[in-house]
């Protein structure tokens, strides 16, 4: 597993394995989107396409992206 990816994995979600929260690519980016910091971008896009940011975002489970992160990936993953 990267360790780059890892890295951000833990600064995201505090609460899960972060080798197990990567093997969920959909759950990653949830919280990825949600709380990410600007310089964790670039490190994720070099492994998640804008089609994997899309499909998490529209399957994202309730309650883990709010309404101002998601209005602000739909921007992101549509351009």
């Amino acid at each position: 597993m990267n360790s780059e990816l890892i890295e951000v994995a833990k600064r995201v979600n505090w609460f899960d394995n972060p080798e197990t929260l990567l093997n969920n690519s959909n759950r990653f980016l949830c919280y990825f989107m949600q709380y990410c910091q600007a310089k964790d971008f670039a490190i994720v896009k070099k492994y998640f396409s804008q089609q994997q940011f899309r499909e998490a975002l529209d399957t994202a489970p309730s309650g883990i992206i709010d309404a101002r992160s998601r209005a602000y990936w739909e921007i992101v993953v549509t351009h």
